[in-house]
């Protein structure tokens, strides 16, 4: 499960990077703007992931947080991240 989170984590950082990228290509700033937040919260995802064997409601709470600020910041672009990260954060929170 750890392995799952920290792909979706750093899946989530190349994706927002690359929307940030094209953001800047096409002169539409709509991705581009918080395409940081996206960055940000892929760093929390890979962060939650390192706590999954200390803490599991701190990394729960991480990773679902991380999933929904990402996916609000970069839309659709996000989803396979947070799909990544949410399923270690349901089966962490049922084994506890």
């Amino acid at each position: 499960m750890k392995g799952l989170a920290m792909t979706g984590g750093i899946l989530g950082i190349l994706i927002s990077l690359t929307a940030q990228l094209f953001a800047v290509i096409d002169d539409s700033y709509t991705f581009g703007n918080i395409g940081f937040l996206g960055i940000i919260c892929g760093i929390i995802g890979v962060i939650g992931a390192f706590q999954i064997g200390k803490n599991k409601t701190l990394a729960t709470t991480l990773l679902v947080v991380s999933s929904f600020v990402g996916f609000y910041a970069i839309a659709a672009f996000y989803i396979i991240p947070a799909i990544l990260m949410l399923i270690p954060a349901l089966l962490i929170q049922k084994r506890v």
